[in-house]
């Protein structure tokens, strides 16, 4: 059995929290985040990897305040937010891909080469 992902937030204190829908792909090879950014831009969302974890940063435009608008209630957060996602095997960080398509952020975030599991057959030789 695989050991979960651990998500760690990491802004104590703050209701506004980036939520995530992880899983593997069916091959194992790799694993799927998806992240609902509504609104934001590419080029307001950072994303960091290491070998064992995989921070996703927003940093959004903030509206001018003298757009004109008098707001009765505010909801959606317009604060820079942050998450760590911390992985149960080492990641291969130079193939993580990233794409922003209808305001959900789609990370696939593959195992290093090493973690993956593999079936090895008796008799073949060895490279």
């Amino acid at each position: 059995m695989t050991e979960p992902i651990r998500p760690v937030y990491t802004e104590p204190g703050n209701n506004a929290q980036l939520v995530a829908d992880i899983y593997e792909t069916a091959g194992g090879e790799a694993y799927v985040l998806e992240i609902p950014v509504p609104g934001l831009k590419p080029e307001e969302i950072v994303i960091e990897a290491d070998a064992y974890s995989l921070t996703v940063s927003t940093d959004p435009e903030r509206a001018a305040p003298d757009s004109g608008r008098k707001y009765i209630q505010r909801e959606q957060s317009a604060r820079p937010m942050s998450r760590l996602f911390e992985f149960p095997v080492e990641i291969d960080t130079d193939n993580v891909q990233a794409g922003l398509e209808n305001g959900i952020l789609k990370i696939r975030v593959p195992k290093a080469a090493a973690a993956r599991r593999r079936v090895i057959r008796v008799g073949q030789a060895a490279a």
